[in-house]
This record gives C-alpha cells, sequence and structure tokens, in this order.
C-alpha cells in the first residue's frame, strides 16, 4: 500500500479556501481510496419485465451452493458492529492504493462562514452523537480556551463529492463556538478569565471578538473518494476512549442530506412503528435506520440505479457497507419527486406487512419465544411487497413467506455469511419470484 504524504504547503479546498498541510501526516494502515459514485439517469417507471432482465444480469442463480448453519435464529445485530471482521470480502480487494487526507487550519470565523452560508458548506447536524449536549459551563470553557489561546483538540472532517465539510469529530465544539458568535448564551462560571462571567460576544471587547474569530482550528479532512470501510476504520480510530460508534450512526454522520431525512420519515411512519410491534420506540443506537437503509440498497440495486467508479452498473460482491454507502449517496443527489416515489412504494410495503402478518410478522418462527426482528426477513419481505405484480393476490405473497420462513433453503441463506454475493442474491431472487407470484404455485 503506498501512503501519500503530503509536504507542508499552501493548497486550496473545493471551495477556493486555502489552508495548510503539514509534513508530519501519519500513514493510516490499510486505509485507501475507493470507488467514485456516479449517479445514473433516474428511471421513474419500474420495468415490467424487471424478473427476466434481473435474470440475464445475475447467472449465478442457477448455481447456488448451500451452507449448512446452526443455528438460525439470530438478531443480525453484529452488522451494525464497526468490527471489518465481519465483512464477508478479502482485505485485498481494497488495500492497495493511495490515502490522502488533508491536514491544516481553519479560522473559527471562516468555518462559521461555510456554516452559515446557503447551501450550507459545513454540516454539523449529525444526530450521531447521542445525548451528548454541553451544557453552558462547558461551552463557556471552550469560549475561555479560546481567548486564552489554548490549543483545541483536532477536528475531523469528511469531505464529501460535493465539497461539503461533514462533521466526523468536534460537532459539540463547533456548536459552541457558532452558538456564541451568534449571542446565544452568556459566559458562567468561568475560572480564569472571571471579569468576562455574564458577557455575550457582542459585549466583549473587539480584540477578544478578534481571538475568538481568528482563533486556529486544526483540521484534519478526508478527502474523496473514499471506500465506506476506510471512512469506518477512520471513525473507529478518531472515537477511541469516545462514544463508542456503529456503523449505522457513523453511516448516518457521513450522508447527512436527503437520504437522512428519508431515514428519518420511514422509520417515525406508523407503518413502519405497527409492522415491527413498536420494536424500535426506544432506539438509540439507529438499528432501525439499519434496516430501512438495507431495503433502500437492495431495491436501488434492483432497479440499476447504481453505478461503480467506472460508470458501469454497480454489481453487488458481498460489500454490504459499499452498497449502502453507494445507495446513501446516490438518494442525496436524487429530486424529491423521486425521493417520494420510493418512500411511498416503502411505506405501502409497510402498510401491506402489517395487513398480512401483523406485528411479528419480521420475526423467525420459534415455538412459543418471541424472537427479534430479523433483518434478512425485513429486507426480504419489503423487496417482495415493493415489487408485487399487480395482479398476485395478497394472500399468495403471504402464504409463500408462511411456508418458507421455515424450509431450510432460506434459513441456510440467513445464516452465516448472509451478505456475501450469492447470498444476498438468492434472497432478492426468491424474493422477486414471491412477488411476482411465480412461487408455490
Amino acid at each position: 500500500m503506498k501512503v501519500q504524504i503530503v509536504g507542508r504547503q499552501k493548497i486550496n479546498d473545493s471551495n477556493g479556501i486555502p489552508f495548510t498541510r503539514d509534513e508530519d501526516l501519519r500513514a493510516l494502515d490499510g486505509i485507501v481510496r475507493g470507488p467514485v459514485i456516479e449517479v445514473s439517469q433516474i428511471s421513474d417507471v419500474f420495468d415490467s419485465d424487471m424478473m427476466k432482465d434481473f435474470e440475464t444480469q445475475h447467472p449465478n442463480y442457477s448455481n447456488i451452493t448451500i451452507e449448512k448453519v446452526e443455528d438460525y435464529n439470530v438478531d443480525n445485530e453484529e452488522e451494525l458492529s464497526v468490527d471489518s471482521s465481519s465483512n464477508n470480502i478479502d482485505e485485498d480487494e481494497y488495500v492497495d492504493g493511495n490515502i490522502k487526507v488533508d491536514k491544516g487550519f481553519y479560522t473559527a470565523f471562516e468555518l462559521k462562514r461555510k456554516y452559515d452560508c446557503e447551501p450550507k458548506r459545513v454540516i454539523l447536524d449529525s444526530d450521531f452523537q447521542r445525548d451528548d449536549v454541553w451544557n453552558n459551563m462547558k461551552r463557556s470553557e471552550l469560549i475561555e480556551s479560546m481567548l486564552m489561546g489554548l490549543p483545541l483538540p483536532i477536528f475531523y472532517f469528511n469531505q464529501d463529492k460535493y465539497g461539503r465539510l461533514v462533521v466526523v469529530d468536534g460537532r459539540q465544539r463547533l456548536t459552541s463556538m457558532f452558538r456564541y458568535m451568534n449571542d446565544e448564551f452568556r459566559l458562567t462560571r468561568l475560572k480564569v478569565l472571571k471579569s468576562l462571567n455574564g458577557k455575550k460576544f457582542s459585549e466583549l471587547q473587539i480584540i477578544q471578538q478578534n481571538k475568538i474569530e481568528d482563533f486556529q482550528i486544526q483540521a484534519h479532512v478526508i478527502i474523496p473518494p473514499t471506500d465506506e470501510r476506510v471512512k469506518f476504520d477512520i471513525f473507529d480510530r478518531v472515537n477511541r476512549g469516545g462514544v463508542n460508534l456503529n456503523k449505522q450512526e457513523i453511516r448516518n454522520a457521513l450522508h447527512q442530506g436527503k437520504a437522512t431525512k428519508l431515514l428519518n420519515e420511514i422509520t417515525r411512519y406508523e407503518g413502519f412503528v405497527k409492522s415491527t410491534g413498536g420494536a424500535f420506540r426506544n432506539e438509540k443506537r439507529m438499528k432501525d435506520k439499519y434496516l430501512i437503509t438495507r431495503v433502500i440498497a437492495i431495491q436501488l440495486y434492483i432497479q440499476d440505479e447504481l453505478y461503480d467508479s467506472e460508470g458501469n452498473k454497480y454489481k453487488y460482491k458481498g460489500d454490504i457497507d459499499g452498497l449502502q454507502g453507494l445507495a446513501l449517496d446516490f438518494i442525496n443527489s436524487c429530486s424529491d419527486d423521486f425521493i417520494n416515489k420510493l418512500k411511498k412504494k416503502i411505506e405501502y410495503a409497510l402498510d401491506d406487512a402489517y395487513d398480512l402478518f401483523g406485528p411479528d410478522g419480521f420475526r423467525l418462527v420459534s415455538g412459543e419465544k418471541k424472537t427479534p426482528i430479523n433483518m434478512n426477513v425485513f429486507e426480504t419481505i419489503m423487496i417482495a411487497l415493493m415489487n408485487k405484480s399487480e395482479i398476485t393476490p395478497k394472500t399468495k405473497i403471504k402464504e409463500a413467506f408462511v411456508k418458507i420462513k421455515s424450509e431450510e433453503d432460506f434459513l441456510d441463506n440467513i445464516g452465516s455469511h448472509r451478505d456475501g454475493e450469492m447470498k444476498m442474491e438468492w434472497r432478492i431472487k426468491k424474493a422477486l419470484e414471491i412477488g411476482k407470484g411465480g412461487i408455490y404455485d
């Protein structure tokens, strides 16, 4: 693996703002460039010959090797872990390349200007930092440190393909700075600069205001294109000793915009709450959003909306993290009309799922014991309902899933290595067959 070390020089970011990089950029082992995400032409109509086209493009269906597993009663919770060992892809597929993380400085005023402009060029509204809201005392301590010229810990940003800086680490610090510069709170309980207690930003002397606005913030910026698993690795390193984030929380932070808004709306939808039996009413780790992200990603893949870095139609090869990142990036580039149609399709499927199966349809049967929501059962049912034929009776879909959930082939394909290429495509094919009424005739 080659790591690019850049000497100290003046450079410009994508918005023309100069900053400096130092020579002591540390090499991050195993972190490399990833695919460039390109957007295909959006199609509003789903091809009626979808099954035929899909099977032509995915010929592996005819020879699928079934791997026997002992324990089928899994809730798939490990899929949310940042541990790379759960991936089904060989690391050799992405370790050969370069990494470029820009290391430089911004002033507090400069970042605030980027945040205040429309559209925003600094993204702070990430909800992945759970319940981590600073009080006025902590905010005041930060402002006092800036006035005293004390260095702050490094800020980490991820630059998306539109040039926006998404905050990876430093959200509360930046929020506190911006709020104080907007006169939204008064300094309180300062231990050193006690004479400033009770003062808003506008009440400070000009020289003190300048100290805050001109304060130099050291920033490390992850430059695109970067593989989704690489970003997980960077997040994991940055947050060690802090908040232990799972993959969906990281994904949510990296893809702020229309995609995260869509996830919020669907997981709050009454049909989602009812069809999952209220299992996620108090969810704080984004497991609900993870379920919906997978469904969206698989659906866009089926519809051939996703393209790889070379402009070719995306072919799933077992990288579920890459697929989800690609899908969320695609959604962020879509028209509101496309997103609304996708949202309605998902909501209708959730309503149908509740009508057919009640609040426990996404669970596996295990005697009298109530099992957890199974993500593979969830996505298979959802894909079937989202792509069902108008002439397929809903009762036939219900009968098919009642039967298939106890069959060995299905259970094998939601067991170990469930997100491998063949097992994923087996489930997609089965879902489309059921939705089109082509199974258990």
